[in-house]
């Protein structure tokens, strides 16, 4: 996908374009963004693995994706 006009030669924009991306993509790729919680030991030694937290991305909604869409469009 390309935001910059076609035929533009704009070779700086579109590599600017992509690092925004792949920022975006790098997010949601991250286990760590989906995981919910994090990993801890009770009182009792049990390891718990989520607090009952929601993750990263579930807290993001989207919202990361928009802005590099948003920034790419401009």
């Amino acid at each position: 996908m390309f935001f910059c006009k076609k035929g533009s030669g704009d070779t700086a924009e579109l590599e600017r374009q992509n690092k925004v991306l792949q920022t975006a993509l790098e997010f949601y790729a991250n286990v760590e963004s989906w995981e919910s919680g994090h990993k801890y030991t009770d009182a009792d030694d049990a390891t718990i693995f989520t607090d009952g937290s929601e993750s990263a991305a579930t807290v993001d909604k989207g919202s990361c994706a928009f802005k590099a869409l948003k920034a790419c469009k401009s």
